[in-house]
């Protein structure tokens, strides 16, 4: 049954909405391809269920939806995966990059499988048997590849050897959204002497302010850096012109030039410093020279200026490498002076280094690298301090785990400076949830001023590069670009990463007669360019059809973690192939990732994620509580119930909760459909019109409406924690009240009578307001009340499968009773009074039930509490006994307060209240009942003893005679 019901809710309802619901309303929520590298957990459960909800609310707005699910399939950590794998077989150095790619796809196919299967699980629905991939698809790798081709058309493409994030265990460079920063990693920081050349105008200074001769002493400017490994390749130094600086004296090391707001600070690590001369403008510095410590044939470098120099921190002078920073990369560009990396893939020192330092060839620049540079710094004594255990933040790559390097090699790059601003201005006309995604996006986009996009691995889409063997250049032009991608589409990409001793096939004719020799480049494309340019299948599909839409994109959802990702880089690529001034989305919602007990965020490397398979089907563990499953509706509710815009904690509260409202929701139904079971005499085939409803039927529907009419306010602004809400207050006002009022109509009244077919009325009203309101979130549970619901309680035909063809349950504006509303306000004050006494005289033993006891109320006659009760009891419809079957109690008598006391005197027992309604004082006094109990539906409204009432004899007799032949 489980599995017929999943079919029909995802399958069925999806094809049914894409041939049935028009055309013109099209509702796109694009999926951010999840990485196909593992198992699913909790936090793909809750990225799911989420955009399953947001399109199957607009399915229930009678919009077609367009949902692709897609999987994130190149890149790193699917190559290092099979390349571990491997076992006694191949060695990893012996595979080809043709044979890791095939194992690569086999190990992505593989995972997509199980996701897929986990997915279609949790009753979530979508084009499941045609979801788009970043690999296999050659569609989506040539329009991939047209997107780099538009690119480097613009000029936002280039190549430059420069500095990037490396991953030395990866062997390869890393973009921003590929780091993540350790703020307690723990680095070797040190002071280091650079000897100051031609002081003359030092010696000068210190002559006359400190009448101190330094002529023919060694001057040392002092820096500080927790990069000790990068001093070898030093290049410059660097000064803020605006500060001011001073020579000081130190017993131990000497005559020092450092900034004069530092020097308290250095002093605390290195000893006692005297001034010898101060006041001294960084830009001033910037006329000397200064050699390097370590080099073997040391030649003058410069001291540069910058305003990236500041006081927080070291000496107020900064060791330049541009080989291996990123300010220190753009500061020296301006002087002309190009990288220094004398730094291999591997985190090794290589044989470039400079002359003198070749016995750092091959070492870590992290382990015995370091310590042999701290070694030749302390044997020339330009070591002046070392702190082992300096703690600061550090960037580390997000898959292994390892703190990075920064290191220059030839990299492409996109230019972000000509299009970021467009892109920025284009989120004007973006909605976010929450609203500090905005802000985030906004700014993640604009700090950047470049995107590395060349990455060094098989397993992704080559940049299609060609380069001259004999110079190295590349040969990137539209033509050839064109040309390789012509290429690609008819021997596959796959080929383009085979040995071939002649590549000529990809080299365009225009090129063939130049004389040259060209080899293919190895470069692949990072991972979120891959995913970035996802958007054009949704504008190769439906184009034509949002041309005047606001966005390409309805919807993207993602976690917080994709401003930096996803949403960047599919905007940045959308913004630099278009000029229409728009992003791709036209809204973005991002959700936080899962909590374990302890506050961590849930995640493969730490091992504390759970599997949602656990939660659905098994006893699951939470806080070593062992947990019942709560099944697939249990699974979705809990995502529903939970904030989830800011991170979402796996705990056993709140499981508990799901537990208990998936309960009472289950019960409702069941409570519900059982009142419709057929029997003999029932003939309820229609609604009673509102009008002739009694006021309490009436004022649940009140009720209904509130709850249809905010329900949908929450569902428009993604806020399904507040459905969740709501629709719990509801059933818990039903369940407590109205269920509790009409149980002697519905089991006493005669089937076919007026006053059970009102309470059935409202019944049926309130299952296809829950079938409509819940079905988005736990579509499983109201699609089997919809099963065996009859037509009169779904109000559709049979051939109306579900309530998601139903369509939404809008309640109709006359249930809209303000009047009502306020009265029951008022009443239910009263109520409260009338529940305090019944309490009292159960207590005393006066009572079992509130039926065995009947009601006074009184007050003053011409007031408005007066005529109010005066309404409320003499009501000639259905709802006679209105006040009775309110106060759940066998009479009530509305009284003058001097009419009061004759109709308490006489009764065995009473229990009175006061209180003020309306500005009057009112009694509410609980008796005992002036008749005898019916046997029937014990209210004490019978003549004589062990005789039903005149009520229910009639009920009884109405009963046989239909039965009569």
């Amino acid at each position: 049954m489980q599995a017929q019901f999943l079919s029909v809710i995802s399958d069925q309802v999806y094809n049914w909405q894409k041939e049935n619901l028009p055309e013109n309303s099209l509702f796109i929520l694009h999926d951010g391809p999840p990485y196909a590298n593992a198992d699913v957990h909790v936090g793909h459960a809750v990225n799911r269920i989420i955009k399953d909800m947001i399109i199957r609310y607009q399915v229930m707005q009678g919009r077609r939806v367009s949902y692709i699910p897609g999987w994130d399939c190149h890149g790193l950590p699917i190559e290092l995966k099979v390349l571990e794998s491997l076992e006694h077989g191949k060695k990893a150095w012996q595979l080809t990059p043709v044979e890791i790619r095939k194992l690569a796809r086999q190990h992505a196919e593989n995972t997509i499988t199980k996701q897929m299967s986990s997915f279609k699980e949790w009753g979530t629905m979508g084009e499941w048997d045609n979801p788009y991939k970043t690999m296999t698809d050659p569609d989506y790798e040539i329009r991939q590849l047209e997107v780099f081709r538009s690119m480097v058309n613009t000029g936002v493409i280039y190549r430059r050897f420069r500095p990037v994030y490396w991953s030395c265990q990866s062997h390869t460079a890393l973009a921003e959204a590929e780091l993540e920063y350790a703020p307690q990693h723990r680095s070797t920081a040190v002071y280091v002497k650079f000897p100051l050349l031609t002081p003359d105008e030092l010696v000068r200074l210190v002559k006359e302010q400190s009448d101190v001769n330094i002529c023919g002493k060694p001057v040392h400017v002092l820096v500080w850096t927790t990069t000790p490994w990068t001093v070898p390749a030093n290049q410059a130094i660097v000064v803020n012109p605006d500060m001011t600086y001073q020579v000081v004296s130190s017993d131990r090391h000497g005559v020092l030039v450092l900034a004069e707001s530092r020097a308290e600070s250095v002093s605390d690590d290195l000893g006692p410093l005297r001034v010898l001369a101060g006041s001294i403008p960084g830009s001033a510095l910037t006329s000397f020279g200064y050699t390097h410590p370590l080099h073997s044939n040391p030649v003058s470098q410069s001291i540069l200026a910058a305003d990236f120099v500041t006081s927080d921190a070291g000496t107020g002078l900064v060791h330049c490498a541009p080989g291996h920073g990123m300010e220190d990369y753009l500061v020296c560009q301006k002087y002309g002076i190009e990288p220094c990396s004398p730094v291999n893939e591997f985190g090794e020192y290589d044989a470039t280094v400079p002359a003198g330092l070749e016995v750092l060839i091959g070492k870590s620049v992290f382990k015995d690298g370091q310590s042999t540079v701290l070694k030749l710094l302390a044997e020339v004594d330009a070591l002046a301090g070392v702190n082992s255990g300096y703690q600061h933040k550090y960037p580390y790559d997000w898959r292994s785990k390892k703190p990075v390097i920064i290191r220059a090699t030839a990299q492409w790059f996109a230019d972000l400076g000509s299009i970021k601003d467009k892109a920025v201005m284009s989120l004007d006309n973006v909605d976010f949830l929450p609203e500090t995604g905005k802000h985030r996006l906004q700014s993640f986009t604009r700090e950047r001023t470049e995107w590395c996009i060349s990455r060094q691995r098989a397993w992704g889409v080559p940049i299609p590069a060609l380069y001259d063997a004999t110079t190295g250049d590349a040969l990137l032009t539209d033509t050839s670009i064109e040309y390789i991608i012509n290429e690609i589409k008819k021997v596959g990409i796959d080929t383009w990463f085979a040995e071939e001793d002649d590549i000529t096939h990809w080299i365009a004719p225009e090129y063939r007669e130049e004389g040259k020799s060209y080899v293919k480049g190895n470069d692949t494309m990072d991972v979120w360019f891959d995913s970035g340019t996802s958007w054009t299948l949704i504008q190769e599909k439906y184009g034509s059809l949002r041309e005047k839409a606001k966005n390409l994109v309805d919807v993207y959802i993602e976690g917080s973690d994709q401003h930096r990702g996803w949403f960047q880089s599919s905007l940045l690529t959308y913004t630099a192939t278009h000029r229409n001034g728009k992003a791709p989305f036209g809204t973005v919602v991002t959700h936080g990732f899962t909590l374990d007990g302890k506050g961590r965020k849930m995640s493969k490397s730490l091992g504390n994620v759970i599997a949602p398979g656990a939660i659905t089907w098994e006893k699951f563990k939470i806080d070593k509580v062992m947990m019942q499953p709560i099944g697939v509706s249990g699974l979705r509710l809990w995502v529903a119930q939970n904030d989830y815009t800011t991170d979402i904690s796996v705990s056993v509260e709140s499981f508990k909760r799901v537990q208990d409202s998936l309960s009472k929701l289950r019960r409702t139904f069941k409570y519900i459909l059982g009142n419709f079971n057929p029997t003999p005499y029932f003939t309820y085939e229609r609604d009673v019109p509102y009008g002739e409803l009694g006021p309490i039927d009436q004022h649940a529907l009140y009720g209904l409406y509130e709850l249809e009419k905010s329900v949908k306010a929450h569902y428009d602004n993604f806020a399904f924690n507040r459905v969740v809400q709501a629709v719990n207050k509801n059933v818990a006002e039903l369940s407590a009240s109205y269920f509790q009022l009409i149980k002697s109509r519905l089991y006493t009244d005669h089937p076919s009578s007026l006053s059970r077919r009102t309470a059935l009325t409202v019944l049926a009203h309130i299952f296809r307001t829950y079938a409509s309101v819940l079905s988005p979130i736990i579509p499983l549970l109201t699609q089997e009340a919809w099963h065996h619901a009859p037509c009169c309680v779904t109000g559709q035909n049979e051939d109306v499968f579900s309530p998601f063809v139903a369509g939404w349950y809008e309640t109709p504006e006359e249930w809209n009773n303000e009047k009502l509303r306020d009265d029951f306000l008022q009443l239910s004050q009263i109520r409260d009074a009338v529940n305090d006494g019944l309490e009292i005289a159960r207590k005393s033993g006066n009572i079992g039930t509130s039926l065995d006891a009947g009601v006074v109320l009184s007050t003053e006659p011409s007031t408005s509490a007066f005529e109010l009760l005066q309404i409320y009891s003499k009501l000639t419809t259905v709802a006679e006994a209105h006040l009775s079957e309110y106060f759940v109690t066998s009479e009530v008598n509305v009284l003058t307060t001097s009419a009061d006391s004759d109709a308490t005197t006489a009764c065995r027992w009473s229990v009175p209240k006061e209180l003020t309604i309306l500005g009057s004082r009112m009694k509410t006094t609980v008796v005992s009942p002036s008749r005898h109990k019916c046997p029937r539906c014990w209210h004490w409204n019978a003549k004589k003893e062990s005789e039903v009432c005149a009520e229910c004899a009639e009920t009884v007799k109405s009963m046989h005679d239909s039965k009569a032949p």
